[in-house]
């Protein structure tokens, strides 16, 4: 018998290249996609991740010893601890830790608390005179300038680091300008919240005045994590953080032969603010007028974010030549570009006046524009003289555009997607890859298609990646991985949604030939332990994990972006010394009380005596994505005469909360030895505060209050650890309570 198959192909011719009418985004050229069928639809089974917690008896236990966990664990690294059973100590014990020189472990320690664990992970990932020189840079640094250069450090590429082009004047001139432009703004200002010798957890941040929509003058503050991402890094978009000569032809090809040595060229921070060509106006002296950020009503026409449309229309013409250049300081000497050099001037110039600023991408339909932060990411439309501001719907509704997806383009590579914003109409596409033993596999690189390159994006803990896309478009998409691609040819692609609907949701799977990593190992029963003498209890969460994946508009040649997103995963091993060096050695190992894949826990062990044991947390399961681990050792011994902890004592104390963990509400007492005011606070484990729970004067006695589990906007938070504080003129307590949804 004679079997025939037919194979229906379609031959594609991508659009895009390098020089296409505005983008000026290095975007790799397509000459041929051919679409091999549809993409396997996928029903994903709703699963469970097992959260382990034991409500441990405290009674007769002291509390002997204990170690804290605070870090990045890279694929194939641990952490964990060990116990001595010659000295019954417990002590830190990872494959990673030692990677780390003294004068790294003392830049660590230099800079905030809630900053060390990703300023950690970028040292571990660089080669060791590399590591030396950026923690001297961190190390030489001072107030109030240490918090901002650890943190660009600490968001940059590794490749970036290594590369010639990074000099360490980047990052320091970068900090010293954001505070020379304090000086001169009037409707905005930096605030430090502590320091590197006063307070381990400082920040800074800005405060800003606008005026609202009933017309009042307000100010208000920008969260840490906007200040420093979107306002403080150095990069905007894909163009190299370097110093330029203004007065080089910037090749499209590498975009890096204007960039000189530091005495040599300027830096788009300070050239934007303080210096201007002749005949155009000087950016620091049109902001002088600007007493607010931004006016919602539209009755102060100097406010900041207007100024500046106008700063850039009057630097700026909507032309372009042969040239397209990347670099801010080169964009502003030539005084020409389209979209893409308006947007990448405009982030800039946002930023050197102190305002965040991001920029939009919509590569499906040839356009970039801004968004500026008050409160919520505003829309910014500055090409052309257009100047909108706030109406998002003007490219669908009036100028026509028929969106695919739209992404903000982070300044650590990173792609998120916004086009909800932007279109009246979307559809939702998910792909999840899969090993060949339909494992997910992490880190992923999912390229959509309509059918010119639309979007990407890289998969998580669940090999899942999520696209928000425009509807009435035809999607194709294929899968990239380290252990296989789907289709496996380079230029095939599948179809994964044909004239996508409003409000449907899209979910597929692709599958690679090869299979994920494992940690080799033998379940077997918890060791008997007759004796009460020590007992260890690890306490635990994995609030992050790390997206991993190269920067594809990046004029850096293999860059990576590292992005935190919530919940990770980690496998929990507990063994003793014989088989933890067959797991140190990739042999297979017994194990007990071993959990894989979980978010949170709480283990107890009762410890045998005459042996080492260790307990620790791998990440041995993943290809690509790092996972953020939180926690605690602690090592109690038993004291048959010790007197239970939650008798109330004729003193001021904060108790232990009930339950804990929990989930939804939880009790917090305290007792109070005289009448005082008294102040009540939870914060998260970024040192953030989430809600006040009292602050008033309170009489002598036991207390009790209900939290909710809710933060001071009434919304609910997210699983984790939480802190609770206590205050009042005499004393000050702080315990933990882990929240488990």
């Amino acid at each position: 018998m004679i079997y025939l198959f037919f194979v229906f192909t379609i031959c594609i011719s991508s659009l895009f290249s390098d020089e296409v009418r505005g983008l000026t985004n290095t975007i790799p050229a397509e000459k041929k996609m051919e679409v091999i069928g549809k993409a396997k639809e996928y029903y994903p089974s709703s699963v469970q991740t097992e959260k382990p917690f034991i409500i441990t008896d405290r009674e007769n236990w002291t509390l002997v010893d204990s170690i804290n966990f605070d870090s990045f664990i890279q694929p194939g690294n641990y952490a964990g601890i060990s116990f001595d059973n010659t000295t019954n100590e417990i002590e830190f014990c990872s494959n990673f830790y030692d990677l780390l020189y003294p004068e790294a472990i003392a830049a660590l320690d230099k800079a905030p608390q809630w900053l060390r664990p990703a300023l950690e992970n970028i040292f571990l990932q660089l080669e060791p005179d590399i590591q030396l020189d950026w923690a001297e840079v961190i190390n030489n640094a001072t107030d109030p300038y240490i918090d901002e250069i650890a943190y660009s450090i600490a968001h940059t590429s590794a490749e970036y680091l290594s590369s010639p082009y990074c000099y360490p004047e980047i990052f320091t001139e970068n900090a010293l300008y954001l505070y020379i432009a304090d000086i001169t703004l009037n409707y905005v200002e930096i605030v430090d919240y502590g320091n590197s010798t006063t307070d381990d957890n400082y920040y800074s941040t800005t405060l800003y005045w606008k005026i609202d929509e009933n017309g009042n003058q307000i100010q208000v503050e920008v969260p840490r994590d906007i200040y420093y991402m979107y306002l403080v890094h150095p990069k905007i978009t894909d163009e190299i953080p370097a110093f330029i000569d203004p007065d080089i032809i910037e090749s499209n090809t590498t975009h890096n032969n204007n960039i000189v040595s530091p005495d040599e060229g300027v830096f788009w921070r300070n050239f934007l603010f303080n210096y201007c060509d002749a005949g155009y106006p000087l950016l620091r002296d049109e902001l002088l007028n600007s007493s607010v950020v931004w006016d919602i009503t539209g009755n102060t026409p100097d406010d900041a974010i207007h100024t500046i449309t106008q700063w850039i229309n009057d630097s700026m013409s909507f032309t372009s030549n042969a040239e397209r250049p990347h670099q801010p300081v080169r964009i502003y000497r030539k005084h020409i570009g389209r979209c893409g050099e308006y947007a990448d001037l405009t982030a800039a110039t946002c930023r050197a006046a102190l305002i965040p600023c991001t920029s939009i991408l919509a590569i499906s339909e040839d356009h970039t524009w801004n968004e500026f932060w008050d409160e919520e990411w505003i829309h910014w439309e500055p090409v052309n003289g257009f100047g909108y501001i706030n109406n998002p719907l003007v490219y669908e509704n009036g100028w026509g555009k028929v969106f695919g997806s739209v992404f903000e383009i982070k300044s650590n590579g990173y792609l998120t997607p916004v086009t909800a914003t932007y279109s009246d109409s979307i559809a939702t596409i998910i792909i999840y890859a899969l090993d060949v033993n339909g494992n997910p596999i992490d880190g992923a690189k999912i390229t959509l298609k309509v059918p010119g390159l639309d979007n990407w994006g890289y998969t998580d803990k669940e090999g899942k990646c999520t696209f928000i896309v425009g509807e009435g478009r035809t999607y194709y998409a294929r899968m990239d991985s380290e252990i296989g691609n789907d289709p496996i040819i380079v230029y095939q692609i599948y179809e994964v949604a044909a004239n996508a609907m409003h409000g449907q949701t899209y979910t597929y799977y692709m599958t690679a030939a090869g299979t994920m990593p494992e940690v080799l190992h033998n379940s077997i029963a918890v060791p008997e332990d007759d004796i009460d003498d020590f007992k260890l209890v690890m306490d635990f969460t994995v609030p992050e994990q790390v997206i991993t994946g190269s920067i594809i508009m990046d004029d850096l040649d293999y860059t990576e972006f590292y992005n935190n997103i919530d919940e990770g995963i980690i496998n929990f091993f507990i063994t003793d010394e014989v088989n933890y060096n067959y797991y140190t050695n990739s042999q297979m190992f017994d194990t007990f009380n071993e959990y894989i894949g979980i978010s949170e826990g709480e283990i107890e062990f009762d410890i045998p005596a005459d042996e080492m044991w260790y307990t620790f947390f791998d990440n041995g399961y993943n290809l690509n994505n790092h996972q953020y681990i939180q926690g605690s050792a602690l090592l109690y011994e038993y004291d048959e005469n010790s007197v239970d902890n939650n008798i109330i004592s004729n003193s001021t104390e904060l108790l232990d909360n009930y339950p804990n963990p929990f989930n939804p509400t939880t009790i917090i007492s305290y007792d109070l030895k005289n009448d005082s005011k008294v102040k009540l606070e939870i914060f998260n484990i970024k040192g953030q505060k989430v809600v006040t729970l009292e602050d008033n004067e309170k009489t002598a006695g036991h207390h009790n209050i209900v939290w909710n589990g809710k933060d001071s906007e009434n919304s609910s938070v997210s699983s984790g650890i939480y802190f609770y504080k206590l205050v009042n003129e005499k004393y000050s307590s702080v315990k933990k309570m882990i929240l488990m949804k």
